[in-house]
């Protein structure tokens, strides 16, 4: 089984923020893998740390309700519940040491300073884990990160980030089906064109 974890903070008022492209990218991922009903009528709240999206290939996309900075506890009960090790996790969340619309992908490694992936690798007791880094950083970012991140995407932005989240949800789509490696390369190559949408074998 393969777990998508999208970090984020709940509430509405956090939706569109840049801290919370973790889960625009799993409500956009939801809505490419499963057909039919809508995407969002099909989370369901597992307990009071997160709610569950089933994909049918046995991948569970998950969505803590827990603040940014907690979102370890979610992935621990998932451990428990799935008996799923930390190799099998891909963490989505922002990064505003990125250039927007820039994304890296790795399979270890320390926080870099981002408090939820902090939460993660203390609450799984590993950093073996993929995590896919999506950027939402400018050069006119003030030295407050803290707001910064709960802010919305800047006009000529929001004209971007449809693509961005198409391209972060192939890679998903990709670790998913194919693994980690196929999703590096198809990430690379995602990244090194501006209009293609294919990630090839």
């Amino acid at each position: 089984m393969k777990i998508v974890l999208g970090i984020g903070n709940p509430g509405k008022a956090y939706e569109k923020t840049r801290h919370n492209i973790g889960f625009q990218v799993l409500d956009r991922l939801a809505e490419r893998l499963d057909s039919g009903l809508s995407a969002r009528s099909k989370w369901r709240k597992d307990n009071k740390l997160h709610a569950e999206f089933k994909l049918k290939n046995e991948a569970v996309l998950v969505r803590p309700f827990t603040f940014v900075n907690l979102s370890g506890e979610s992935a621990q009960a998932i451990t428990k519940k799935y008996s799923v090790p930390p190799k099998d996790f891909l963490i989505v969340c922002d990064d505003v040491n990125l250039t927007f619309g820039k994304m890296r992908l790795r399979n270890f490694g320390s926080a870099g300073g981002h408090h939820g992936l902090e939460s993660v690798i203390e609450h799984l007791g590993s950093d073996e884990f993929s995590r896919l880094r999506v950027g939402v950083g400018n050069e006119a970012m003030p030295k407050d990160l803290t707001s910064f991140v709960l802010e919305s995407f800047g006009v000529s932005e929001k004209r971007e980030l449809e693509f961005i989240l198409d391209k972060a949800v192939l890679v998903c789509e990709t670790w998913i089906n194919k693994g980690f490696e196929s999703a590096r390369e198809g990430l690379s190559r995602l990244q090194s064109v501006k209009n293609d949408y294919t990630i090839k074998d």
